[in-house]
């Protein structure tokens, strides 16, 4: 009998096509397909926005289609999705389940986990760790069914909720996606990637861009990101310092335009309030950007010289205006690898 595990998360792909919809996720999840011999079904909680069932590849997906409701009327969806994860276990006898978020998934795999019996692995991703995360008093789901995606996440996880939890599953990307490292000319100076919304901060990634131009007057910069409720206030500040010139939004792009973007850029200034795993600083270190945060990742010595990080506006423009000044030699870099994110998610399930 083969080996079968449930993902089940708040949203997933409708089509391979949708690669912008929790890039990591999706990817994740077809690699571990891929790579293993385990067979993955996935239900889907809020999106796709209707209730559907689909495949994608060897990937079985339930929709559920509550859209993206309070969590007061997301109550009659979460009880379709632990109904159709029961359905699904009696037809597939499922070996254990994985939820992705400390949140609504987590509450359905929760639910399964005490009906049907079957092992559970909830896997942190990024804002679930705050203090206002009220599933966490509600659901208290013991240490050892817990994966966070980093050491920092750990670190923040136990400073709110002083738990502590020791599994850690880095996030990767898978290198299939990738175009080949434009080693040529850079002609966007500094990018950006990531919606229009409050926790990327791209007021203060105005402001650095603001202080470049007193000394790179033609300076090109570039956001990509869908818009969000941001939008007027950065196009209201861009008109106020007459940015139109050197700023310029692409809206939302699937991920290969993003990938090809930011193969043509130089630095990539990432001032985000709050990240995860910064999956997307690793997608631009594998495509040869500089890398200046406001968030701290794990670092290795082969970071050494491409990543920067500080929290001070003047630094990020030092940093910055150190790169532009100086010969540029794009390098690829690959933090963590698909391939051992799968292994250890494999593990906490079979071994």
């Amino acid at each position: 009998m083969s080996k079968r595990l449930l993902f089940i998360t708040p949203i997933f792909p409708r089509k391979l096509e949708e690669d912008f919809v929790v890039p990591f996720i999706a990817q994740f999840t077809y690699a571990f397909a891929e790579q293993t011999e385990i067979v993955v079904d996935v239900i889907s909680i809020a999106y796709p926005f209707e209730k559907v069932e689909y495949k994608i590849g060897n990937i079985s997906v339930h929709a559920i289609g509550s859209n993206f409701l309070s969590p007061v009327r997301q109550i009659p969806f979460i009880l379709k999705a632990v109904y159709n994860g029961v359905r699904l276990h009696k037809k597939n006898n499922y070996d254990g389940v994985l939820c992705f978020w400390y949140r609504e998934a987590s509450l359905v795999g929760v639910l399964l986990n005490k009906i049907l019996g079957i092992k559970l692995r909830v896997w942190l991703h990024g804002q679930d760790v705050q203090k206002s995360n009220k599933f966490i008093p509600l659901l208290r789901i013991s240490p050892e069914k817990l994966i966070m995606l980093s050491k920092q996440q750990r670190d923040i996880f136990y400073k709110n909720h002083e738990i502590l939890i020791h599994k850690i599953t880095n996030v990767a990307f898978d290198r299939k996606k990738f175009p080949e490292l434009n080693k040529d000319e850079r002609l966007i100076d500094v990018i950006g990637v990531g919606n229009l919304g409050v926790i990327k901060n791209y007021d203060h990634f105005l402001d650095v861009i603001i202080l470049l131009r007193e000394s790179y007057p033609e300076i090109k910069a570039v956001i990509c990101g869908n818009n969000a409720d941001q939008k007027s206030i950065l196009d209201k500040k861009i008109k106020e310092y007459k940015l139109e010139d050197n700023i310029t939004f692409t809206g939302r792009l699937s991920l290969g335009e993003v990938f090809d973007y930011m193969n043509t850029s130089k630095v990539f200034l990432h001032t985000s309030k709050a990240e995860g795993a910064g999956l997307v600083l690793q997608e631009a270190l594998y495509l040869g950007c500089k890398v200046v945060s406001t968030i701290e990742v794990e670092e290795s010595e082969e970071m050494e010289g491409n990543f920067f990080y500080s929290k001070k506006t003047e630094e990020l423009v030092d940093k910055i205006k150190e790169h532009l000044n100086n010969p540029f030699v794009p390098v690829r870099i690959e933090r963590f690898k698909m391939e051992d994110s799968v292994k250890s998610i494999y593990k906490s399930f079979y071994d």
